[in-house]
């Protein structure tokens, strides 16, 4: 986690019985250190494990100048968000609205999608408190000229069977 920046603090959450539950909350001292980590480390191995990097949504502490990274190793987690796009605000301009999803769609292969254009900080799709999919989400870029390119090349472009629309996050 270190070869993404400087760490203040790595936890690894463990269940009643003291076992590992195979995740872990890491802080970052900046927001670019975790947006790197997340990029760089996502789909790696750590001790021989895959993992996998998100910025964390479970945590209630966001804007006190902490930066978290979830890191999941060998599973995923079933906890079910009901607020959406936590974390650093985006800057003006680089976070778009996905409509018309199919309920098939996550948030890794929304991700995956948009990585066609520029790099993507983060993606979520919405999912309702029953954990359902809500046919939206929202992508995130590091750079508004590749939302911008995002908008351009995938609105009205079929993905996963629907034609999404495509648009700037009207409610960042």
């Amino acid at each position: 986690m270190r070869a993404a920046g400087n760490v203040d603090k790595a936890d690894i959450l463990k269940g009643d019985d003291g076992r590992s539950k195979g995740c872990g909350i890491v802080l970052y001292q900046k927001p670019q250190e975790a947006a790197r980590a997340i990029r760089e480390l996502q789909n790696t191995q750590l001790n021989g494990r895959p993992i996998f990097v998100r910025e964390d949504r479970e945590q209630g502490g966001h804007g006190h100048g902490h930066h978290h990274n979830h890191h999941h190793g060998g599973h995923h987690n079933n906890h079910r968000n009901t607020g959406f796009m936590h974390g650093q605000p985006a800057e003006e301009g680089c976070q778009l609205f996905v409509g018309n999803l199919s309920w098939e769609t996550g948030w890794r292969e929304l991700k995956d999608h948009f990585r066609q254009c520029g790099d993507v900080d983060r993606a979520e799709v919405a999912e309702g408190s029953d954990g359902r999919k809500r046919g939206f989400g929202l992508v995130r870029f590091h750079r508004a000229q590749d939302a911008q390119a995002a908008i351009q090349k995938l609105n009205g472009v079929e993905f996963m069977g629907r034609t999404i629309e495509v648009r700037l996050d009207n409610k960042v």
